[in-house]
């Protein structure tokens, strides 16, 4: 794989405006899977999928979300991340998991897609007091929108707009959850509890 390339992949990790990067592959192997190894270190890979590994067979804690912090995924207060959630390994640090948010057994949070001629890396956002089904898969790059609940077996192959319910293969927008003021009243208790 060309430095060209390697030197294009460093400059999207250290430029945060901007959401996706799309490199074609130059070869010289039949596909760019081939050579996934010459896009991160492959001791750091090692590491990061074994943190990975580890942190799947863990229950929802805080010292899970500690292990995912220390190899680059930013996540806020109140995550709860449960069984067999797969982190991307070769670029943790592309994914955003803010506050309150709750993650569905068995789902796959991709920051990188190699195709046969093109490697993809986006950044995944994930808002405030999201629930993502189990079961359920992402597209880079990925928003999804704050108080979002993406269904089970879902896949998110676009932007998830704030307070909507998304379903199916692909993801569709199946209702506008601000006609239901969803989690409204709750989040008006939380706030007079942080008050007292």
């Amino acid at each position: 794989m060309s430095k060209e390339v390697k030197k294009q992949i460093k400059a999207f990790l250290k430029d945060k405006t901007k959401r996706e990067l799309r490199v074609k592959y130059p070869g010289p192997r039949l596909n760019a899977g081939s050579h996934w190894y010459c896009m991160r270190n492959p001791i750091r890979m090692l590491w990061t999928s074994f943190i990975v590994e580890i942190t799947r067979k863990l229950p929802p804690c805080e010292f899970k979300n500690n292990l995912l912090r220390m190899i680059g995924v930013k996540i806020g207060k109140d995550v709860c991340i449960s069984p067999d959630v797969v982190i991307d390994w070769l670029f943790p640090e592309l994914i955003e998991i803010d506050d309150g948010t709750l993650l569905g057994g068995s789902i796959w949070i991709a920051a990188h897609s190699i195709i046969i001629d093109e490697i993809r890396l986006g950044r995944v956002k994930i808002g405030k007091q999201v629930m993502i089904g189990s079961f359920s898969c992402n597209e880079p790059p990925t928003t999804i929108g704050d108080r979002a609940i993406v269904g089970i077996y879902c896949y998110v192959n676009k932007d998830v707009p704030p307070d909507s319910f998304v379903v199916g293969i692909p993801m569709q927008i199946k209702k506008d959850l601000k006609e239901i003021n969803y989690l409204k009243e709750f989040n008006e208790k939380l706030m007079s509890l942080k008050k007292k």
